[in-house]
């Protein structure tokens, strides 16, 4: 019964107070369908990514795609660089002897192995593992909302 009150409530407020009834309104605008893909589109613009991991590359040789590589890892490693802050999740070093204790958090510690009991967890670093601290992403960068365009296509007018 508390809802219907305050349906009631908010409707009459609504009618009566224009700036309530912007705000309502705003919050019950849909969100943006889709992921944010803004950051898939920067490593597809600077670097080729997707290109490049959707093409068949079994016809090619090791040096063509050594070559290919270079320049597709200089364009991504740009975007990390200039558009996320990652840091390593664990500073050990790969291959060190690690302790994983009660409570640690399973999205950012994955257990591999023989893996039985509680913790403490004993085991060998095997990857450091990343986590963003920052995003610094370009306003004029639009979100893919219900189209979730990569990358446009691209067509050259003569």
């Amino acid at each position: 019964m508390n809802r219907l009150l305050l349906a009631l409530r908010a409707f009459w407020m609504c009618l009566t107070n224009r700036d309530l009834a912007e705000r309502v309104a705003n919050a019950l605008k849909p969100d943006e369908i889709g992921p944010d893909l803004r950051i898939l589109n920067l490593l597809q613009r600077d670097g080729r990514l997707i290109d490049f991991l959707e093409e068949e590359i079994d016809g090619y040789g090791d040096a063509q795609i050594g070559a290919a590589v270079r320049d597709i890892h200089r364009g991504c490693a740009k975007v990390l660089r200039e558009y996320l802050s990652i840091k390593p999740i664990h500073t050990a070093a790969e291959g060190a002897s690690v302790v994983v204790d009660a409570g640690f958090n399973p999205a950012a510690i994955r257990l591999t192995g023989n893996v039985a009991g509680s913790p403490p967890f004993r085991g060998v670093l095997k990857h450091h593992g990343w986590k963003v601290e920052a995003v610094r992403l370009p306003d004029s960068l639009p979100r893919s909302g219900a189209q979730p365009v990569l990358s446009p296509a691209e067509i050259e007018i003569p």
